[in-house]
């Protein structure tokens, strides 16, 4: 007899995160380490590739991921010994010293760990580790369309502040970006 499992429009998390939890190994979140950086690259640009999150266009190096780990702070969640996620929480984009508080979130899981709990719980320690590098608020720009990463910051608290509309090309089309924020 085969099991079904259903995914409901209405639930901001999916169903495999919340009911499926204790068939599921837990995730074990640590700062990155310099060690980790051709995890992280080839995380992030299976993102770049798939084209649903990031405005990037051109794959990352490892020398770019050893950079993000050394200069802004960097988490990375690992399943059974394998890394799977990384969240990071860099230098507001408008580098100015009126903003040193406020950093931008961003956040990546590999694409067989995606829509388990990986992200949510990453992004949760993210605003737990950012206050130690003198952060009080993250912020983070959202695809409009990108409907399981607005339900993610939703139901972790994050505030929606508005939309930027046509903020940047990708691929040749337009992109509106949804404007959070979680005060520390």
């Amino acid at each position: 007899m085969a099991i079904l499992k259903f995914r409901s429009e209405s639930t901001p998390q999916c169903y495999e995160a919340n009911v499926n939890h204790s068939q599921r190994p837990e995730l074990s979140i640590r700062a990155a380490e310099p060690s980790d950086a051709g995890t992280v690259t080839e995380i992030f640009n299976q993102g770049v590739e798939d084209r649903v999150a990031t405005f990037e266009t051109e794959l990352a190096t490892p020398q770019d991921a050893r950079r993000w780990i050394e200069t802004d702070v960097v988490i990375v969640g690992e399943r059974d010994g394998h890394l799977i996620g990384w969240a990071k929480a860099s230098p507001y984009t408008d580098q100015h010293p009126y903003y040193d508080g406020v950093r931008e979130a961003t956040l990546y899981i590999e694409r067989g760990a995606r829509r388990t709990g990986a992200g949510r719980q990453l992004l949760a320690a993210l605003a737990d580790a950012a206050p130690a590098a003198g952060a009080h608020k993250l912020v983070g720009k959202i695809f409009t369309s990108n409907e399981p990463s607005i339900a993610l910051v939703a139901g972790l608290g994050w505030r929606q502040v508005g939309v930027h509309e046509r903020h940047g090309t990708l691929d040749g089309e337009w992109k509106d970006v949804l404007v959070v924020e979680k005060l520390l």
